[in-house]
């Protein structure tokens, strides 16, 4: 139907001139006609119908869709809108994207997930790319471009080094308030290690404590066994502590109700594990986090807590990272190390200040890891021992032990042979320590 129109069409004319001027009007409309040197705002009222509109000179009018008939159309009939094929399309890509991402939320972690969230990442360039115009556009082009060029690197680094894989019993790690992370209860937990490449088995086994070896095989055991039972051993150890759950535990007494006439305390450490004191290690994100203060370590919550530990393992959690750039750029650095010899020396002083008792150190070389640092291991363990610590150079000659693996293959952790090695060097250092 018609509507009526109750528009004002103005009408403006802009000029300078002098104000007494008179200003004569025109016949239509009222319109002032407007000579030179005025100037004037004049509305006048449209004609009420559309029909009577088109009268006026050079007036139009618009027209009503007309049917394949010719006859208007009223507003019930005309053709509603319907999203086109690619707005459909787009709209399920959004959600198969947002799928995909709530899917990698959830999955438990492996090594194929780095390429999977870059993966995910390149899709999301490309979809921005398609949906946006102009500079923008070039923009995700570029991103797209360069997260393609990352994720066959990822894909490249996986396939040539093959991480192994680890699969272990539920509960076997949660998190724990004081040290970060421990069993979630006690009992025999199953751990398998698989060759990233052939599948086969690195090892099986059940244990309370230890990794890689069954209990029989692990160092506080090999202990007892050497010496004849005589002593009380307790292992508070668990895979992935440092120095710093050590220091942790001593300074907060988490372990004082086990901890009934301490002998002696003994940690087993090498200089790598200088990157886990300093928040190096991505999987330490929930362990104590120090910092040095006048040359002494100061607690300041946890890894997580602090930026760049949480955005680091974006990078150093992908298989290009570990195969390209950790060999040349990887590792702790000099500073890295003063923490790590600050925290153990800190260990040792609360030790004989709230037990009275020594800490041994059984040290575990690595000359070429330490000169990477920055320093040398007669350096480090010098140092360790003018902080009052018993330093036992840990390392072992594989030409003592012929056709016997020092250490598990594909794995690294020390064979049962290594510990019951190490075990002897602990009791022969305890022997000459109480004579």
């Amino acid at each position: 139907m018609l509507l009526r129109i109750a528009a004002l069409v103005p009408a403006i004319v802009a000029d300078r001139g002098p104000r007494d001027q008179p200003r004569p009007r025109s016949e239509a409309c009222g319109t002032p006609i407007v000579p030179s040197g005025w100037i004037s705002l004049r509305f006048c009222a449209v004609v009420p119908y559309a029909r009577q509109a088109a009268s006026f000179p050079g007036a139009t009018v618009p027209r009503l869709p007309r049917s394949s008939t010719d006859r208007a159309l009223d507003r019930h009939s005309l053709p509603r809108y319907v999203r086109s094929r690619g707005t459909i399309l787009k709209i399920i890509a959004l959600f198969a994207l947002v799928g995909a991402g709530v899917y990698l939320r959830g999955s438990p972690w492996s090594s194929w997930n780095r390429f999977q969230e870059l993966s995910l990442g390149v899709a999301v360039a490309v979809y921005v790319a398609a949906v946006v115009r102009g500079r923008l556009r070039d923009a995700f082009m570029v991103v797209a471009s360069v997260g393609l060029g990352l994720t066959v690197a990822e894909a490249y680094a996986l396939v040539v080094s093959a991480p192994a894989i680890e699969i272990n019993a539920p509960g076997y790690s949660v998190l724990r308030s004081i040290v970060g992370w421990g069993p979630g209860q006690p009992g025999v937990y199953r751990a398998r290690k698989l060759d990233g490449r052939s599948g086969s088995v690195i090892y099986d086994v059940g244990y309370t404590f230890g990794q890689g070896v069954p209990d029989a095989d692990t160092l506080p055991q090999a202990f007892a066994d050497a010496t004849g039972y005589r002593w009380h051993v307790l292992n508070l150890a668990f895979p992935g502590y440092g120095p710093q759950q050590f220091l942790r535990a001593l300074e907060t007494d988490v372990f004082r109700d086990l901890l009934t006439e301490p002998r002696l305390f003994v940690l087993l450490t090498a200089p790598w594990h200088a990157e886990r004191s300093s928040c190096l290690s991505d999987f330490g994100a929930d362990g104590p986090r120090y910092v040095l203060v006048d040359g002494m370590p100061r607690y300041e919550g946890t890894c997580r807590g602090n930026w760049p530990v949480r955005l680091r393992p974006l990078w150093t959690r992908t298989a290009m990272y570990s195969m390209f750039f950790e060999p040349v750029f990887g590792g702790a650095r000099s500073v890295d190390i003063d923490l790590f010899v600050s925290i153990l020396v800190r260990a040792g002083q609360l030790a004989r200040e709230k037990y009275g008792v020594p800490t041994l150190i059984l040290y575990w070389p690595d000359e070429a890891y330490a000169r990477r640092a920055g320093v040398t291991e007669a350096q480090i363990m010098g140092r360790l021992r003018e902080g009052g610590l018993v330093v036992i150079d840990a390392r072992l000659d594989p030409k003592d032990f012929p056709g016997q693996e020092l250490e598990i293959p594909g794995d690294g952790h020390p064979t049962g042979v290594a510990n019951r090695a190490r075990a002897l060097l602990v009791r022969d250092a305890l022997a000459g320590m109480t004579r």
